[in-house]
């Protein structure tokens, strides 16, 4: 269960918001409920836990074979951080790499995108705006994707609905410390970001990224 902290004061929202955005756009991501605690909403997320198949957090020397059993999956991971400023992706992925017939991968913990990814939500507003941001200096798949895969991604999500994206963003009330005016301030941003995909994977593919 995750819960708002001095370390991501907006992780709530952050979760939910990148849950609605990738099941609005079918990037494999983790489900997850919004439960009530004692302060207010908290997020549960729901990890696979099927008998026989464990799957602990992908480590690093495992990178490749997922992005190999995977390559769909890879790309659309790596195009959803780059547009909503996940710096934190590292182990967050559950991959089965054991089971041909019952393929199983997905992506979790968006806590760092968002609203957190600078000091406060403002800034982290600010950044998604920038166009010349790539804010991701290092991913779990970088020189591991097919590139034509990319490029899909990144049409699907550029050419999302702006109305989709509000619907995302928006909860029509101050959600924890969420104002109003920021959940339309980060759907703006996501928007332009979005129609700006293009020009960030481009200035990427040119970028010395750290693995």
């Amino acid at each position: 269960m995750k819960l708002d902290g001095p370390e991501s004061p907006h992780c709530v929202y952050n979760e939910q918001v990148a849950l609605k955005l990738a099941q609005t756009l079918h990037i494999p991501t983790a489900n997850g409920v919004l439960v009530t605690v004692g302060d207010g909403p908290a997020y549960a997320s729901l990890e696979i836990a099927l008998p026989g198949i464990p799957l602990p957090d992908l480590h690093r020397g495992l990178y490749s074979k997922a992005a190999n059993a995977y390559p769909d999956a890879a790309a659309a991971t790596f195009v959803f951080d780059l547009w909503i400023g996940n710096t934190d992706r590292h182990n967050n992925i559950k991959a089965s790499l054991v089971t041909p017939n019952m393929p199983l991968y997905l992506a979790f913990d968006h806590s760092h995108a968002l609203l957190n990814i600078e000091s406060s939500a403002m800034k982290s507003i600010q950044t998604l705006r920038d166009a010349n941001s790539i804010i991701i200096t290092n991913h779990p798949f970088v020189g591991l994707t097919d590139m034509q895969l990319v490029d899909k991604w990144v049409g699907r999500i550029a050419s999302t609905p702006p109305e989709f994206i509000d619907e995302c963003c928006l909860i029509g009330r101050p959600f924890r410390n969420v104002s109003v005016r920021i959940q339309t301030c980060l759907a703006n941003a996501l928007k332009f970001r979005a129609s700006q995909l293009t020009k960030i994977i481009t200035m990427w593919r040119n970028f010395p990224i750290a693995t």
